[in-house]
């Protein structure tokens, strides 16, 4: 962990990582994050077979965005297999692109999206949001709606 923590203050120092809310794996019996890989196909935890939960909790980032157009022009001259290139090439996942913000209707909140295609957002006829985004708990639904939300979340944390 020594090199670990300091790789993580070298980042820090240099205003390269940040905290935000994000949805993740908790295994309540160890109290600790789990991976998508540590979750097995009935949603427990591989650690303690405990029921894994899903939660919003602050996790730091790393800005590897600041530094997306580098690495993408430094793996052509990386000896690599192209598969392996490729990879790395999705993965940094840089795109171009627009953000706009919807207003929710009858609320006051608003939905900030990004993309590609600006000059298809005047077809827009609806936006679908994930059964975890916080938005939901902000708008009033049917119970009908709402008990298929809890569906949906509950299948979301079988990986």
């Amino acid at each position: 962990y020594c090199w670990t923590q300091w790789l993580f203050l070298q980042l820090y120092k240099h205003d390269l990582v940040y905290q935000k809310k994000s949805l993740v794996n908790w295994d309540p019996v160890d109290c600790t994050v789990l991976a998508n890989e540590q979750v097995d196909e009935q949603g427990c935890s591989w650690r303690s077979g405990a029921k894994v939960e899903q939660r919003y909790l602050n996790q730091w980032y790393i800005k590897i965005t600041d530094y997306a157009e580098r690495l993408l022009q430094g793996i052509d001259d990386l000896d690599w297999p192209k598969n392996v290139k490729l990879m790395q090439h999705n993965w940094i996942g840089k795109s171009q692109g627009v953000f706009f913000e919807f207003q929710v209707r009858d609320n006051g909140n608003s939905l900030k999206v990004f993309t590609t295609r600006p000059d298809t957002i005047y077809g827009v006829t609806f936006l679908a949001i994930s059964p975890e985004h916080s938005l939901l708990s902000d708008i009033e639904f049917s119970d009908q709606i709402m008990n298929k939300v809890q569906d949906l979340l509950n299948m979301s944390c079988c990986h």
